[in-house]
């Protein structure tokens, strides 16, 4: 009787063991999930490889739309020749059919003997949003603004923990925010994506904080 007492006890115990365990790697299982979910989120914002940021409209071309074109670590500028009235600055765009943009020699533009990345009428791209509501908005102080020639400028920057940041561009067209203008200490919000700069949303009137 008294073996079988111990018995029980052992299987008890055993039992009560599984449970805890059990409820224990259930509730592990459950903040994993739940922070994984949450880390998901924040990450499937936005994952596209390849997308189009409009940022304003060429000089020479009042029918035509100026975008920056981002495809794994490198960006263009392209023209895309379809009404601008129908979008705004930061609209974000992909190209389900992979069309990609042409090449053509400038000879009467701003800087003739250059070439233009194009989208012709023909090319019907996606709007799937806006930089502002797509990606992370960092406020950004510039800590120079170097002028290349060829209205090709460079802009450094930092955030408040002083973490760098580069935004080039080439100053041949109306943009929605305007850099050439930039001095050191100013600040903008930028939208980022993947740690790097995408366009500019915003210039603030505070400091950095």
């Amino acid at each position: 009787m008294k073996n079988t007492k111990v018995l029980a006890a052992v299987i008890l115990a055993v039992l009560l063991s599984v449970t805890v365990a059990s409820c224990k790697k259930d509730k592990d299982h459950s903040v994993r999930s739940s922070k994984n979910t949450e880390i998901e989120e924040t990450e499937s914002r936005f994952d596209e490889e390849k997308y189009y940021v409009m940022i304003g409209t060429p000089f020479t071309d009042e029918d035509s739309i100026r975008l920056r074109y981002f495809y794994g670590d490198e960006t263009m500028a392209v023209v895309w020749k379809h009404t601008p009235g129908d979008y705004e600055y930061g609209d974000v765009f992909v190209a389900k059919e992979g069309v990609e943009p042409e090449h053509i020699l400038n000879e009467d533009g701003q800087y003739p003997g250059t070439y233009l990345n194009v989208l012709g009428s023909d090319v019907k791209l996606e709007k799937i949003g806006n930089c502002s509501d797509l990606m992370d908005t960092v406020a950004l102080k510039v800590t120079s603004a170097d002028y290349g020639g060829y209205g090709q400028w460079s802009i450094h920057l930092v955030d408040k923990d002083d973490n760098e940041y580069y935004y080039g561009f080439i100053n041949d067209a109306y943009f929605g925010i305007n850099m050439d203008g930039a001095a050191t200490d100013d600040v903008y919000t930028f939208a980022i994506n993947d740690g790097s700069t995408v366009i500019p949303l915003e210039k603030l009137d505070s400091s950095l904080a």
